[in-house]
Protein backbone atom coordinates (compact mmCIF):
# COMPACT_ATOMS: atom_id res chain seq x y z
CA UNK A 1 0.00 0.00 0.00
CA UNK A 2 2.68 2.30 0.94
CA UNK A 3 4.65 1.96 -2.70
CA UNK A 4 1.19 2.68 -4.45
CA UNK A 5 0.58 5.79 -2.21
CA UNK A 6 4.64 6.36 -2.87
CA UNK A 7 4.00 6.02 -7.14
CA UNK A 8 0.90 8.01 -7.20
CA UNK A 9 2.42 11.54 -5.36
CA UNK A 10 5.25 11.02 -7.08
CA UNK A 11 3.21 10.67 -10.75
CA UNK A 12 1.08 14.04 -9.61
CA UNK A 13 4.55 15.42 -8.65
CA UNK A 14 6.06 15.06 -11.89
CA UNK A 15 2.84 16.33 -13.75
CA UNK A 16 2.83 19.34 -12.03
CA UNK A 17 6.32 20.17 -13.49
CA UNK A 18 5.09 19.77 -17.25
CA UNK A 19 5.14 22.03 -19.61
CA UNK A 20 2.42 21.90 -22.29
CA UNK A 21 2.66 24.72 -24.99
CA UNK A 22 0.30 23.09 -27.48
CA UNK A 23 -3.55 23.03 -26.13
CA UNK A 24 -5.12 21.20 -29.19
CA UNK A 25 -3.74 18.06 -31.59
CA UNK A 26 -5.55 16.21 -34.21
CA UNK A 27 -4.05 12.94 -35.08
CA UNK A 28 -4.45 9.53 -36.81
CA UNK A 29 -2.76 6.32 -36.00
CA UNK A 30 -3.27 2.74 -37.43
CA UNK A 31 -2.40 -1.12 -35.95
CA UNK A 32 -3.75 -4.16 -34.66
CA UNK A 33 -6.78 -4.71 -33.16
CA UNK A 34 -7.46 -8.38 -31.19
CA UNK A 35 -10.53 -10.14 -31.44
CA UNK A 36 -12.49 -10.91 -28.15
CA UNK A 37 -16.02 -11.31 -26.64
CA UNK A 38 -19.23 -13.06 -27.73
CA UNK A 39 -19.26 -11.92 -31.87
CA UNK A 40 -15.43 -13.01 -31.74
CA UNK A 41 -16.06 -16.46 -30.68
CA UNK A 42 -19.57 -16.82 -32.52
CA UNK A 43 -18.08 -15.70 -35.91
CA UNK A 44 -14.39 -17.23 -34.93
CA UNK A 45 -13.27 -13.43 -35.90
CA UNK A 46 -9.47 -13.09 -36.68
CA UNK A 47 -7.09 -10.35 -35.33
CA UNK A 48 -7.48 -7.51 -38.13
CA UNK A 49 -6.09 -3.73 -38.64
CA UNK A 50 -7.51 -0.85 -36.77
CA UNK A 51 -7.60 2.62 -37.76
CA UNK A 52 -7.68 5.77 -36.19
CA UNK A 53 -9.28 8.11 -38.55
CA UNK A 54 -9.64 10.93 -35.97
CA UNK A 55 -7.74 11.01 -32.73
CA UNK A 56 -7.99 14.48 -31.69
CA UNK A 57 -7.69 16.38 -27.87
CA UNK A 58 -7.73 19.70 -25.99
CA UNK A 59 -6.49 20.23 -22.94
CA UNK A 60 -7.47 22.60 -19.73
CA UNK A 61 -3.58 22.63 -18.43
CA UNK A 62 -0.74 20.36 -18.49
CA UNK A 63 -2.46 17.62 -16.40
CA UNK A 64 -6.62 17.72 -18.02
CA UNK A 65 -7.90 17.53 -20.95
CA UNK A 66 -10.15 15.92 -22.78
CA UNK A 67 -10.55 13.75 -26.15
CA UNK A 68 -12.54 12.42 -28.97
CA UNK A 69 -11.81 9.72 -31.49
CA UNK A 70 -12.90 7.84 -34.29
CA UNK A 71 -11.95 4.04 -35.08
CA UNK A 72 -12.76 1.09 -37.02
CA UNK A 73 -11.19 -2.73 -37.11
CA UNK A 74 -11.76 -4.98 -39.69
CA UNK A 75 -11.66 -8.49 -38.25
CA UNK A 76 -12.01 -11.82 -41.05
CA UNK A 77 -14.31 -14.87 -40.40
CA UNK A 78 -12.08 -17.87 -40.46
CA UNK A 79 -12.65 -19.69 -43.60
CA UNK A 80 -15.41 -17.55 -45.18
CA UNK A 81 -14.37 -15.16 -47.72
CA UNK A 82 -16.09 -11.88 -45.34
CA UNK A 83 -15.12 -9.81 -42.47
CA UNK A 84 -16.45 -8.02 -39.61
CA UNK A 85 -16.38 -3.82 -39.16
CA UNK A 86 -16.41 -2.24 -36.12
CA UNK A 87 -16.83 1.18 -35.71
CA UNK A 88 -16.36 2.83 -32.47
CA UNK A 89 -17.23 7.15 -31.95
CA UNK A 90 -15.47 7.70 -28.00
CA UNK A 91 -14.94 10.67 -25.92
CA UNK A 92 -14.29 11.31 -22.40
CA UNK A 93 -11.47 13.01 -20.03
CA UNK A 94 -7.61 12.85 -20.41
CA UNK A 95 -4.96 12.71 -17.92
CA UNK A 96 -1.50 13.52 -19.01
CA UNK A 97 1.24 12.88 -17.14
CA UNK A 98 4.84 13.95 -18.38
CA UNK A 99 7.98 10.79 -18.22
CA UNK A 100 10.96 12.64 -19.14
CA UNK A 101 11.07 13.27 -22.97
CA UNK A 102 7.41 11.53 -23.48
CA UNK A 103 4.55 11.81 -21.42
CA UNK A 104 1.54 9.26 -21.11
CA UNK A 105 -1.77 10.30 -22.25
CA UNK A 106 -4.36 8.51 -19.95
CA UNK A 107 -8.16 8.09 -21.76
CA UNK A 108 -11.36 6.75 -20.05
CA UNK A 109 -14.15 7.41 -22.89
CA UNK A 110 -17.63 6.24 -23.71
CA UNK A 111 -18.06 4.38 -26.51
CA UNK A 112 -20.76 4.77 -29.26
CA UNK A 113 -20.35 1.34 -31.37
CA UNK A 114 -21.42 -0.19 -34.64
CA UNK A 115 -20.80 -3.35 -36.15
CA UNK A 116 -21.38 -4.78 -40.01
CA UNK A 117 -20.85 -7.96 -41.96
CA UNK A 118 -18.79 -7.51 -45.36
CA UNK A 119 -17.63 -9.78 -48.01
CA UNK A 120 -19.53 -12.68 -50.80
CA UNK A 121 -20.97 -14.89 -48.25
CA UNK A 122 -22.26 -11.87 -46.36
CA UNK A 123 -23.43 -10.48 -49.30
CA UNK A 124 -25.24 -14.25 -50.30
CA UNK A 125 -27.36 -14.30 -46.81
CA UNK A 126 -28.59 -10.57 -46.61
CA UNK A 127 -26.06 -9.54 -44.12
CA UNK A 128 -24.80 -6.43 -45.99
CA UNK A 129 -27.79 -4.55 -45.03
CA UNK A 130 -27.49 -5.67 -41.89
CA UNK A 131 -25.79 -2.87 -38.99
CA UNK A 132 -25.72 -3.55 -35.29
CA UNK A 133 -25.52 -0.87 -32.72
CA UNK A 134 -24.64 -0.27 -28.82
CA UNK A 135 -21.47 0.79 -26.70
CA UNK A 136 -18.92 0.16 -24.22
CA UNK A 137 -16.23 1.65 -22.73
CA UNK A 138 -12.18 2.17 -24.31
CA UNK A 139 -9.49 2.72 -21.53
CA UNK A 140 -7.18 4.30 -23.83
CA UNK A 141 -3.46 4.71 -23.45
CA UNK A 142 -0.68 6.64 -25.33
CA UNK A 143 2.39 7.18 -25.08
CA UNK A 144 3.61 10.71 -27.16
CA UNK A 145 7.11 11.52 -28.07
CA UNK A 146 7.74 15.36 -28.38
CA UNK A 147 8.19 18.46 -26.76
CA UNK A 148 4.59 19.39 -26.09
CA UNK A 149 5.30 22.10 -28.20
CA UNK A 150 3.41 23.05 -31.31
CA UNK A 151 3.84 20.88 -34.60
CA UNK A 152 4.35 17.22 -35.08
CA UNK A 153 4.86 14.15 -32.11
CA UNK A 154 4.59 10.54 -32.70
CA UNK A 155 2.24 8.66 -30.17
CA UNK A 156 2.28 4.49 -29.50
CA UNK A 157 -0.97 3.65 -28.18
CA UNK A 158 -2.54 0.64 -26.35
CA UNK A 159 -6.53 0.79 -25.77
CA UNK A 160 -8.73 -1.67 -24.53
CA UNK A 161 -12.29 -1.79 -25.94
CA UNK A 162 -15.65 -3.41 -24.16
CA UNK A 163 -18.55 -3.26 -25.12
CA UNK A 164 -22.16 -4.75 -26.35
CA UNK A 165 -23.89 -4.47 -29.25
CA UNK A 166 -28.00 -3.83 -28.08
CA UNK A 167 -29.88 -3.22 -31.56
CA UNK A 168 -29.80 -4.74 -35.17
CA UNK A 169 -31.37 -2.38 -37.78
CA UNK A 170 -32.10 -4.15 -41.89
CA UNK A 171 -34.60 -3.84 -44.13
CA UNK A 172 -37.41 -4.79 -41.68
CA UNK A 173 -36.10 -1.97 -39.10
CA UNK A 174 -34.49 -1.74 -36.05
CA UNK A 175 -35.12 -4.78 -33.20
CA UNK A 176 -33.84 -4.75 -29.76
CA UNK A 177 -31.47 -7.44 -29.31
CA UNK A 178 -31.08 -9.33 -25.49
CA UNK A 179 -28.34 -12.22 -26.86
CA UNK A 180 -25.00 -12.33 -25.52
CA UNK A 181 -23.18 -9.57 -27.75
CA UNK A 182 -20.30 -8.37 -26.41
CA UNK A 183 -17.26 -7.28 -27.75
CA UNK A 184 -13.90 -7.29 -26.59
CA UNK A 185 -9.94 -6.32 -28.20
CA UNK A 186 -7.20 -4.65 -27.56
CA UNK A 187 -5.64 -2.21 -30.12
CA UNK A 188 -1.87 -1.77 -29.97
CA UNK A 189 -0.63 1.02 -32.83
CA UNK A 190 1.21 3.97 -33.67
CA UNK A 191 -0.15 7.60 -34.45
CA UNK A 192 0.81 10.67 -35.42
CA UNK A 193 -0.43 14.66 -33.98
CA UNK A 194 -0.07 18.14 -35.24
CA UNK A 195 0.01 20.26 -31.75
CA UNK A 196 -1.94 23.47 -32.62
Amino acid sequence: MKNILFAVILIFTISLGYSQDSKFYLGVGLGFATAGGDIADEFDLKTGLNFNFLNTGYRFDETWGVTVNLSSSGHKIEDYDSAVGVGAFSFGPMYSVSLGSFSWDIKPQYAILSGVFRGDEAAAIGFEDVEYSGNGFVFGNSLVFGNGGKGFSFSVDLDFLAGKFTEVSGPGGTVKIDEDNSLANFKLGAGVRYNF
